[in-house]
């Protein structure tokens, strides 16, 4: 189960889905209809701290016990904080999503202008983590332009 915080290339915005890409499953999902663009709202009307956010994920690990909890956070400056209060509201995985991947729907602005790269959110997350001792407590992940073997070794090696 994924808690999406955010998105890397437009924190803060919510997601974009281009009409061509919304066919007849995906508009009946979101009471839409088939080609027309889609904005998904970026706050979570129920999260307004790292206590609403451990709540969710208690109450989800309660309804299914066997599924894992990810919450999706923003490769950004000060990510390693919030890893932090993620790691104490017992998430079990960490996804930092970096600004360079997804869809290509958002738009030119958000690309040039927010997210940072994964490897600085990684590079954060694991030394405030480790620093904490909450590194054992969860798994970090990253996406957002991993696009070679390169990219996995460097990954690994930074946590």
């Amino acid at each position: 189960l994924e808690i999406k915080i955010a998105q890397g290339a437009k924190p803060g915005e919510g997601g974009q889905l281009p009409g061509p890409k919304v066919d007849q499953y995906i508009a009946s999902l979101r009471n839409s209809v088939p080609g027309v663009e889609l904005i998904s709202p970026p706050p979570h009307h129920d999260i307004y701290s790292i206590e609403d956010l451990a709540q969710l994920i208690y109450d989800l690990h309660q309804i299914c016990p066997e599924a894992k909890v990810s919450v999706k956070l923003v490769a950004s400056a000060g990510i390693g904080t919030i890893a932090a209060g993620v790691a104490k509201a017992n998430a079990d995985v960490i996804q930092i999503s970096g600004h360079d991947g997804g869809t290509g729907a958002s738009p030119l602005s958000s690309i040039m202008h927010a997210g940072a790269p994964w490897e600085q959110g990684l590079a954060e997350a694991q030394e405030v983590l480790v620093g904490n001792g909450l590194r054992k407590r969860v798994t970090l992940r990253v996406d957002g332009g991993i696009k070679t073997g390169w990219d996995v070794v460097v990954a690994a090696m930074m946590g």
